[in-house]
């Protein structure tokens, strides 16, 4: 009965979650080929942030992001608060190179499995979930 109670908790905890954000693009990047599907990479500072905190907070890990997300993409969190070794700040440099070049942040772009970028999203400005999700939404269609 336990095992049981533990199985369903399990279960039910990772739908309400949603996926987790990977934090390498390689990685990222095959899971979206297996499973078809495009790319969120979410380039944030959320130490020193509020629109990156505001962005994640209400936006990302609300109800209507997380199930749209779960089945049509793959979310990439690029996080440049946390002191990393060399060569992942080199790896992270020649990312943010390709995909945010002018170093804004919070900053969004959607791109396919091969690393072509379909669209990037305007700057958060204290938009709703469903308001953010409708230009997410545009970018990956």
């Amino acid at each position: 009965m336990k095992l049981g109670l533990i199985s369903t908790f399990i279960l039910f905890s990772g739908l309400v979650n949603g996926q987790q954000w990977h934090t390498d693009l390689a990685e990222a990047t095959q899971e979206a080929s297996a499973a078809n599907k495009n790319i969120l990479v979410f380039f944030s500072v959320a130490d020193a942030c509020d629109a990156c905190r505001r962005l994640d907070n209400i936006v990302f890990k609300s109800e209507e992001f997380q199930q749209y997300a779960n089945q049509n993409l793959i979310l990439v969190k690029m996080d440049f608060q946390a002191p990393t070794d060399a060569a992942t700040k080199a790896k992270n440099l020649m990312i943010v190179e390709k995909y945010n070049k002018d170093g804004f942040f919070p900053w969004v772009v959607v791109i396919d499995k091969n690393g072509k970028v379909l669209g990037k999203a305007d700057m958060y400005d204290n938009q709703s979930p469903q308001e953010y999700l409708r230009k997410i939404k545009n970018i990956n269609n």
